[in-house]
């Protein structure tokens, strides 16, 4: 388990919603998710990668946003929604081969290193990266 601390700029995002979903390997492992993935790739083709944006709401509940980054609102497709994330702190997790599937392996890091205190969670937006040739990067923001 190794991650290292970066920080991320604004952004915006354009993509599809998944409500009320719980951030981990199982919620981004499923069918429905894949299904998104899948859906903003074949409307954004040149996209390098797609991005899972966790979000949680003022109510407690976590909302996925399945998209692409963009430069501006006037490039979010028709049918999308956009969020733009703050400049945020975050620990970045990438594979590290104990498991087969990478998307799993990284979200086991996250919980192996907030169970053990190594990480503080700040429960802000967290990114999953998974660009079009697999590779992944989890950013989980974090308290200093």
């Amino acid at each position: 388990m190794s991650f290292r601390v970066t920080a991320r700029g604004a952004e915006l995002f354009s993509g599809l919603v998944a409500p009320r979903v719980e951030p981990g390997a199982e919620s981004s492992g499923s069918e429905w998710m894949r299904f998104l993935r899948d859906r903003v790739r074949e409307k954004h083709i040149g996209a390098q990668e797609v991005v899972t944006v966790y979000v949680a709401d003022p109510h407690g509940t976590v909302n996925a946003v399945v998209a692409v980054p963009v430069d501006s609102p006037s490039d979010v497709a028709v049918g999308d929604v956009f969020i733009s994330i703050p400049t945020g702190v975050y620990a970045v997790f990438t594979p590290s081969g104990s498991l087969a599937d990478p998307i799993e392996d990284v979200w086991a890091q996250v919980d192996e290193c907030a169970l053990s205190g190594t990480i503080f969670r700040a429960y802000k937006e967290e990114l999953e990266v998974v660009t079009n040739s697999g590779e992944v990067e989890l950013f989980i923001s974090i308290v200093l």
